[in-house]
């Protein structure tokens, strides 16, 4: 569900949804429709929201789609009108609305559902979310209660481990000096929460508020109506006139991603590996493919509460030694945790293993204890005098914000991450990115000198019983590849994704998939610094660049559904480009075409 250029005319028959998403303007505000989702409210260059959307979730956190039908919208220059009926089915699940919205040329938007539940079923969640964007982060706001009250607050600068604001009926803010931007939220009580927890790039405001008993059944007729209103006041006009760090345009020049030669970081591959070494068993070519991307570690999980470990243990012994890697061995420890690691003790000891770290976990809760890493040390300690003990959450990193677990003893703190924990299309995965730099932030705040680690980064929930088909294609490496330049940025110490073989890994036996040669096209790039990138249009165009020496390697992704042209600024000499995974680079310029969810290498020698 990427943005596109597609007429606002376009995609008007009754019964078709449009096939791609639809620019809008409301006034001085730009946005896109896409499927039932407002995205990126836009003042200017500054994101007012990030987005308004409908959901319904039920028993399990499960989110039921919605079929979008009989649409029909109607725009011009500055104001629009769209209705469509969304039709929710699932399991036990039929809820269908009506929605309108509107948007006038005063800069005024306003999205209403009316609809009644055609069965009687169990729901977590229903209604509107309204997305604050991660700009809002420190800044000051208005808070609008349900009985009429209003009160000073400030959007948290640091993840918030609960919700920061309650019992809501409307938040303003000002997205730009002189301007307010007020939205206003009617037919339940709305609450926020701090989206980063779950690696998600905003504060969401939802409906109906958590501490109300969930799941609730919904009986059949129940209706459900609701409206979201976002209203701009203030010098509009001239404000968007002045956006502080505006970029400059040539004009009629694309949509750049505009590359920024500044201060460099290190990239974290020396800390980079995959996981799932106990899982399979590499052969001889398999190894041949995993050793050309020189990781640093393979990761192994070993449920010592449970039957098997000792063989999962010797494949990954087997794997990590064809590979030329260390393990890291993540431990999930039975109660009471000491006669499993003597355990672990005996049977690793005659297998002189080379250990990178050894991740610690009470099996029950995935969490860190307190005096688990002093034991560890222990008794593990003699196994590889150069291992060092890690520690945190093998969760999401609400887990860690929340329960904090103790440091004394850990050498490194770690959680794991997944894009999709709320919405699952290709826009939020890219988006999602942006998230990394306020967990280490705030993991830094709370753990303040211990290296920060992510891992298992996975692209879909380790949950979910089915694979998702994207680890196969350009979309996994294009996150990939964004991600590593996001956590180098941010500081992270040390990365570990997906698994070695199969649907959520890097390769389907000897075959290579997309992934695997992003990883390969770093690996290459082997002493690189990681030079900031900025892009105009994030949700069309993201970038890494790498530098080594005379050499800059540049990834360009188009993270959208369209092709797309894009200019590099900041760069001089020789340039050829090609696809990932091909060697037979062209010579080109600085400006190229990427097709629809490609990933292209750039290099440039000076």
């Amino acid at each position: 569900m990427e943005p596109g250029t597609t007429d606002p005319k376009a995609g008007t028959a009754p019964h078709v949804a449009p096939p791609l998403s639809v620019p809008l303007r409301a006034g001085p505000l730009r946005l896109v429709f896409d499927r039932g989702w407002l995205r990126w409210i836009r003042l200017g260059e500054r994101e007012v929201l990030h987005g308004i959307y409908a959901a319904v979730r039920e028993t399990g956190w499960a989110t039921v789609p919605a079929e979008i039908e009989d649409l029909e919208l109607d725009a011009d220059a500055d104001r629009f009108h769209v209705r469509f009926v969304a039709r929710h089915r699932q399991g036990a699940v039929r809820l269908d609305w009506d929605a309108r919205i509107e948007g006038s040329r005063e800069g005024r938007i306003v999205y209403a559902i009316d609809g009644r539940a055609g069965s009687t079923f169990l729901r977590n969640r229903i209604g509107f979310c309204v997305l604050h964007p991660l700009s809002c982060a420190g800044e000051p706001c208005t808070l609008e209660t349900v009985d009429g009250r209003r009160q000073g607050a400030v959007f948290p600068r640091l993840v918030s481990p609960h919700q920061p604001f309650f019992d809501l009926r409307a938040i303003a803010y000002q997205p730009l000096a002189g301007v307010t931007a007020e939205v206003r939220m009617e037919g339940d009580t709305f609450e926020t929460e701090d989206q980063r927890n779950w690696s998600d790039a905003s504060f969401k405001t939802y409906c109906p508020p958590l501490a109300l008993p969930y799941p609730t059944e919904i009986r059949q007729g129940t209706r459900v109506a609701q409206t979201v209103t976002l209203a701009l006041t203030g010098e509009v006009r001239q404000a968007v006139m002045t956006v502080p760090g505006a970029l400059p345009r040539k004009r009629n020049s694309p949509a750049p991603a505009v590359l920024a030669v500044d201060a460099r970081r290190p990239l974290p591959r020396p800390a980079l590996g995959i996981g799932g070494a106990g899982l399979v068993s590499l052969d001889q070519a398999q190894a041949a493919l995993v050793r050309a991307l020189r990781l640093d570690h393979l990761r192994a999980d070993l449920q010592l509460d449970a039957p098997g470990w000792e063989e999962a243990l010797s494949r990954a012994a087997d794997n990590a030694e064809r590979v030329g890697a260390a393990l890291e061995l993540a431990l999930f420890l039975p109660e009471p945790p000491l006669p499993a690691l003597r355990a672990l003790a005996a049977r690793a000891s005659p297998l002189t293993l080379r250990v990178s770290h050894w991740r610690v976990f009470r099996a029950h809760d995935l969490a860190t204890h307190e005096g688990d890493a002093a034991a560890a040390r222990e008794i593990l300690g003699p196994v590889d005098p150069h291992a060092r003990f890690a520690g945190g959450v093998d969760r999401y990193f609400t887990e860690l914000n929340r329960q904090r677990p103790p440091l004394a003893g850990l050498d490194q703190l770690g959680f794991s991450l997944n894009p999709q924990v709320h919405a699952f299309d290709d826009a939020t995965l890219f988006e999602n990115l942006d998230s990394l730099e306020w967990t280490a932030t705030t993991a830094r705040d709370f753990a303040p000198g211990l290296p920060l680690a992510v891992t298992p980064v996975t692209l879909r929930p380790r949950s979910e019983p089915q694979p998702d088909p994207r680890q196969l294609g350009p979309v996994a490496a294009a996150w990939t590849v964004l991600f590593l330049g996001r956590a180098a940025a941010a500081g992270y110490a040390s990365l570990g994704f997906f698994e070695l073989v199969g649907p959520r890994g890097v390769m389907e036996g000897a075959r290579p998939y997309p992934v695997y040669h992003a990883f390969a096209a770093v690996a290459q790039m082997r002493e690189a610094a990681v030079l900031p990138v900025v892009s105009r249009r994030p949700e069309r165009v993201q970038a890494l660049a790498l530098r080594e020496g005379g050499h800059t390697r540049v990834f360009l992704a188009n993270v959208s559904g369209e092709t797309h042209p894009v200019r590099v600024d900041g760069l001089a000499g020789a340039a050829r480009s090609a696809p990932i995974g091909s060697e037979a680079a062209e010579p080109c310029g600085f400006e190229l075409v990427l097709p629809p969810r490609a990933i292209t290498r750039l290099d440039v020698r000076a």
